[in-house]
């Protein structure tokens, strides 16, 4: 482990679903492109961080997230890999391995109900389904159907943290999901608090995961180190120096200890979004 780490954690270029207000579920390995659009912002992000001495890309083994990633690869050298549950543990494997779609990738969007897969977010049936699942998301043992309740998500974000935390390099790209990543964030700033306990702290921890928006290729930046744990960049001064990530000088990083930002999953529209 490095004294000082630094992330840059990123949502995929836009895809043909996000373009069409569908939803996503299931395995989305060989699914959804992007889009024109969401590849000429992958394009020009991906110029931006070939100025960045970046040491590896880590990313969703959903087509989407792997394109948005590859374009990093491409632009700035780094090694691009997918966690996969293999055996009984998380392990990197190439992101052009053809085993990659036979395994269950971390950095995965939320996981949906699979009903939901190919409808609009305005459609009748899908309001329908997403209300049951909302309405035992907060039970740790129930689901509607396949889908991750808050109790599956908060386990897996304590995985990707875990994950994260025993790389060694000191700049790594992370490409994900809006989902996901939120998810995660929020339990950043929940790891202070023992667990979903208590009615407070899952009320707390599940309004917490539904603040906020991110932008398909918007970034964030954190950092992480033993002594300090997880900071997480609140400010953005990008227009002031447009030639640099903000976060980059390091005394500028105004920061939170244990970040989070939210989810989208978990209320009213909250799914349709995380779908995204």
């Amino acid at each position: 482990m490095t004294d000082h780490q630094r992330f840059i954690v990123i949502r995929h270029g836009e895809s043909q679903t996000n373009a069409t207000d569908t939803f996503q579920a299931g395995n989305q390995t060989d699914l959804d492109p992007l889009t024109t659009l969401g590849m000429e912002d992958a394009r020009r992000l991906a110029e931006r961080l070939a100025e960045l001495p970046v040491d590896v890309i880590v990313s969703s083994s959903y087509l989407r997230a792997r394109s948005t990633a590859g374009a990093i690869a491409d632009a700035t050298g780094a090694p691009h890999v997918v966690p996969v549950w293999k055996g009984s543990s998380w392990v990197d494997l190439p992101a052009k391995d053809p085993e990659l779609r036979d395994h269950v990738s971390l950095f995965r969007e939320i996981d949906v109900p699979s009903e939901l897969r190919g409808l609009r977010f305005d459609d009748p049936r899908a309001q329908e389904i997403q209300h049951a699942a909302l309405s035992v998301a907060d039970q740790p043992d129930v689901h509607y159907s396949d889908e991750e309740n808050l109790y599956d998500l908060w386990r897996r974000a304590e995985e990707m943290r875990r994950y994260l935390e025993a790389r060694t390099e000191r700049l790594i790209v992370v490409v994900a999901h809006g989902g996901i990543n939120k998810v995660w964030l929020a339990h950043l700033m929940f790891t202070a608090v023992a667990g979903l306990d208590t009615p407070t702290q899952l009320a707390a921890y599940r309004g917490f995961t539904r603040l906020g928006w991110w932008d398909n290729t918007g970034v964030l930046s954190l950092s992480f180190s033993p002594q300090q744990g997880w900071m997480w960049l609140m400010t953005d001064i990008q227009h002031l120096q447009p030639e640099y990530f903000s976060f980059m000088p390091s005394a500028r990083t105004v920061a939170v200890s244990h970040p989070d930002a939210g989810a989208e999953y978990l209320g009213g529209e909250d799914i349709a979004q995380a779908a995204r």
